[in-house]
C-alpha cells in the first residue's frame, strides 16, 4: 500500500510542478522534513538529502522569488523562459524522492521520467490557462491553489491520482481548444 501512496503523492506533486515549479517542491521538502507524510517513507533513502535544513531554506527563498517573478512585469519574461526547465526538474525531483523510500535500489530513478512527463503535461495546461486569459498569468489564485493542492497531496496521497487524471483531462481540453482556435487559419500556398 505504501508504494501506491508514494506514487500518488509523487504524481500529484509532479503534475502541480507544471503550474508552479517551486511551490510543490517546497511543500514536499517542508512536510517531509517535519514528518507530516502519511502512508509512505521519506527518510533513510537515497534521496533523503532533499529534506535537509539547507534544502528547506533554499527552497523557501526560491518560492519567494517565483512568486515575485510572476508579479513584477519586468521579470515576467524571465519567469516564462525558466518556467518549463524548472518545472521539469522540480517534477522529476519530487517523483523520484517520493518513491525512493519504497524502492531504495536504482529503480526509483524511473520517477525522473514519470515526474518530468507529468510536469510537462501540467505546463501544457498552464500555457492553456495563460492563452485563455489572453496572456495573463492567473496570479495569486494559481499560487494559493497550487499550495493547497500540494498540501493535500502530502496529507492524502491517493488524491494525487485524481489530480493527475484531472490534469490529463484538462490537457486534452486545451489541445481541442487549440485545434478549434487555429482551424480556419491554415495558409494555402
Amino acid at each position: 500500500m505504501a508504494v501506491a501512496w508514494a506514487f500518488g503523492a509523487g504524481a500529484g506533486l509532479a503534475s502541480l510542478a507544471g503550474f508552479r515549479a517551486i511551490i510543490p517542491l517546497a511543500v514536499y521538502i517542508i512536510m517531509a522534513h517535519l514528518g507530516w507524510v502519511w502512508g509512505f517513507q521519506v527518510e533513510d533513502n537515497p534521496m533523503d538529502f532533499i529534506i535537509s535544513n539547507a534544502a528547506a531554506i533554499v527552497l523557501l527563498v526560491l518560492v519567494l522569488l517565483e512568486v515575485l517573478m510572476t508579479r513584477i512585469p519586468a521579470l515576467m519574461r524571465f519567469e516564462r523562459s525558466l518556467h518549463l526547465p524548472l518545472g521539469l526538474v522540480s517534477g522529476a525531483l519530487i517523483a523520484t524522492a517520493a518513491i525512493a523510500g519504497e524502492y531504495p535500489g536504482a529503480i526509483h530513478f524511473i520517477g525522473i521520467l514519470i515526474g518530468a512527463v507529468l510536469a510537462l503535461v501540467g505546463g501544457y495546461v498552464h500555457n492553456g490557462l495563460v492563452m485563455i486569459g489572453e496572456g495573463r498569468d492567473p496570479g495569486p489564485a494559481m499560487d494559493i491553489s497550487v499550495l493547497v493542492l500540494s498540501i493535500m497531496m502530502m496529507l492524502v496521497p491517493p488524491a494525487g491520482y485524481v489530480l493527475t487524471i484531472v490534469v490529463l483531462y484538462l490537457a486534452a481540453r486545451v489541445r481541442r481548444l487549440k485545434k478549434l482556435k487555429y482551424k480556419g487559419l491554415r495558409v494555402l500556398a
